[in-house]
């Protein structure tokens, strides 16, 4: 989840949703619109201004309300998640190297909680199936494709590199030590 001190309109974005287990809230979603035109997929009652049918779920809109302000104090409060990363990609390249290790996107502006980098010559689901921690190829929506993530594609990652990437996030109660972990696995998968 980005979790930005500024407002919508200064991230100048038309559109942008946000869903609650991505920042420890209830699983449920809410949709900024700078300038609609959105029309309804389903029609009934004049709920949101017209734009839905059906009650609004009131407990779980509070909780991420609720979970959106915990997330924003807590992010004000730490950079330990890029460090935490920081420290798992350094470690990964130091015990893998860079003829193996790929870090995708590495100078650009990115999540703190988020590492996508390609391990060559391997087959990222081989990887993962290897490991005693939970790691993902992408998105939960594409993992049942071989396919390579468009997303990395757009970035500039080669279509071979994109079919050897893993995702790997850190929570806000993650540690070095549990990096380390995930490393020393990774090592260990890539070795068998």
């Amino acid at each position: 989840a980005v979790v930005s001190t500024q407002s919508t309109g200064e991230l100048g974005v038309d559109y942008l949703t946000i869903v609650g287990h991505k920042f420890y809230g209830p699983r449920i979603g809410a949709l900024y619109a700078s300038s609609p035109p959105l029309r309804p997929l389903f029609y009934g009652g004049g709920q949101e201004r017209g734009y839905r049918p059906g009650t609004e779920n009131t407990p779980m809109i509070a909780g991420l309300g609720e979970a959106a302000e915990q997330a924003v104090a807590a992010a004000a409060a730490s950079s330990s998640l890029s460090d935490v990363r920081d420290c798992f990609e350094g470690l990964l390249l130091k015990e893998l190297g860079e003829d193996v290790v790929r870090i995708h996107c590495r100078v650009a502006p990115r999540l703190p909680n988020t590492s996508n980098f390609a391990l060559r010559g391997t087959r990222s689901r081989d990887v993962l199936e290897r490991v005693k921690f939970v790691a993902s190829r992408g998105a939960a929506c594409h993992s049942d494709r071989e396919t390579p993530s468009q997303v990395l594609l757009n970035f500039g990652v080669s279509t071979e590199d994109a079919l050897c990437s893993i995702r790997v996030s850190f929570g806000q109660h993650s540690t070095p030590e549990e990096a380390e972990f995930a490393v020393s696995e990774l090592v260990r998968a890539v070795g068998q």
